[in-house]
């Protein structure tokens, strides 16, 4: 009779979804070894259809596309049947697209990270990680913007629904703090630092230098967090540029 190995019995679950705040570095090392995603990534399209159905209905679409439309010069030069009638059809169009957007964005969004991230790591810094395992890390690394969720649903429920605020609903990041005639490129690069997208980058530092170090290939801390950061400021710097763009077109029109 031959010894059978056993393999060591991972996190529990509610394990992995605490440590993830305060003790992140053994949910990582759990993570590398059995990789797990459904769990966070159901929770985050939880809140993000809860928080787009309650916008609808405290706040509405129509409301946020009056406060679109009275920033945008176009409008502007439209008559006031003519403004009616763009924002009752950009309404009808923005409300059920964003509701479906709420749906896919978080397993979007996680796809495109963790493959943008596996490129970097695997290719720029030689590790030879999987992409289960590169995608429960960003799926956990990404918990923390449910605590930015339960704190925007709760200025929204408490603050006027004409002023809150959809793109920037807490103060938090730098954009919060700049004026309404600020450059829309230089709003969007502030908007883009904020404190839980720092957080966010600082987990998913951690959990891919721990999912690195378990191979081949040993990885610092610091190393990691470039190889995040770059693409993090790449797109930061494209977003920047896009609205840089309007803003352009939007003066011309």
């Amino acid at each position: 009779m031959t010894d059978q190995a056993i393999e060591p019995q991972g996190m529990s679950e509610a394990g992995r979804l605490a440590g993830i705040f305060w003790e992140p570095r053994p949910v990582f090392e759990d993570l590398a070894q059995r990789p797990r995603f459904w769990v966070p990534l159901l929770i985050l399209t939880a809140f993000a259809v809860v928080y787009m159905v309650t916008f609808s209905r405290v706040v509405g679409w129509e409301t946020m596309m009056r406060q679109q439309f009275a920033s945008n010069p176009r409008m502007e030069q439209m008559t006031s049947e003519q403004r009616e009638q763009a924002l009752q059809m950009t309404t009808r169009i923005v409300g059920p697209m964003t509701s479906v957007m709420a749906i896919v964005a978080p397993a979007g969004m996680a796809l495109v990270v963790s493959a943008v991230l596996l490129g970097c790591f695997n290719l720029l810094g030689g590790a030879s990680m999987k992409f289960r395992q590169a995608f429960s890390i960003t799926c956990y690394s990404s918990l923390p913007s449910v605590l930015a969720t339960i704190g925007a649903l709760t200025v929204m429920l408490l603050k006027n629904p004409e002023d809150f605020s959809l793109q920037s609903p807490l103060p938090l990041n730098l954009g919060a703090f700049l004026p309404s005639t600020t450059a829309k490129w230089l709003l969007a690069l502030a908007t883009s630092i904020d404190a839980f997208s720092i957080w966010m980058i600082l987990l998913l530092a951690l959990g891919f230098s721990v999912a690195a170090g378990l191979q081949k290939r040993k990885m610092s801390y610091g190393q990691a967090l470039m190889l995040v950061l770059i693409p993090w400021a790449i797109a930061v710097i494209l977003g920047a540029g896009i609205a840089a763009i309007g803003g352009g077109a939007a003066a011309a029109g």
